[in-house]
């Protein structure tokens, strides 16, 4: 498990808890604390600022702690900085991302929150995929569609959603629908994951957005 983290959402509680726990294991004193704590702000974060963070050696503590707030406003740069950070394995500083949400459509986005232990319950929160084929299963296109960007935005990966696409069509429509169209759909999610793992579109995520349109059109008939 990395021991590096992202804290998603509001609960202010939970994060305050966590940092506690953390700041208790990596400092032995409070002047340790003091010294190898550092709290950066990701909004107009400088590069520079961040290099420094990341590089300078503890003080008092075998570790420091480096706090960004507002995460999800760290500059492409930035991003980049944290995203070499992380894939070199340090130990030292250990690094606490806060944000609000985590969107994965950047690769340096989806880099970074592979290599953190995510906490906090946004994500998991509201509607999910099987919502979202609700929606599609009762021909609701456009509402369908706005679903599935939420949930891609909140980090969903799109081969997981396809599964669980596959899933419910296969629940739901079993029985429901005219065997041709059940069989119809099932390609369209077949195509889906051809068109995934070829990357036939400039982006993933618009290969789940051509079979919900499929499926939901189809549906509509």
């Amino acid at each position: 498990m990395s021991m590096h983290y992202l804290f998603l959402g509001p609960d202010s509680a939970l994060r305050d808890e966590k940092l506690n726990q953390l700041k208790a294991n990596l400092f032995p004193t409070a002047d340790a604390q003091q010294m190898d704590f550092e709290r950066l702000d990701g909004h107009k974060l400088s590069s520079e600022a961040l290099k420094v963070a990341l590089t300078s050696v503890p003080a008092l503590a075998v570790r420091r702690l480096v706090l960004i707030s507002r995460a999800e406003k760290l500059s492409k740069e930035n991003l980049l900085t944290i995203e070499k950070f992380l894939s070199d394995s340090p130990e030292n500083p250990v690094l606490f991302l806060e944000a609000s949400a985590w969107d994965m459509k950047s690769g340096s986005r989806k880099a970074i929150r592979a290599r953190l232990q995510v906490i906090g319950g946004l994500e998991k929160e509201g509607r999910n995929v099987f919502d979202m084929m609700d929606l599609v299963c009762a021909g609701n296109t456009a509402e369908a569609l706005m679903l599935l960007r939420e949930l891609l935005g909140r980090g969903e990966e799109e081969e997981r959603m396809l599964g669980a696409m596959v899933w419910s069509w296969s629940h739901k429509m079993r029985g429901r629908t005219s065997a041709d169209r059940y069989k119809k759909g099932l390609l369209f999610l077949q195509e889906a994951d051809h068109n995934l793992k070829r990357s036939r579109f400039p982006s993933r995520e618009q290969a789940l957005e051509t079979a919900v349109v499929k499926l939901s059109s189809m549906l509509k008939v």
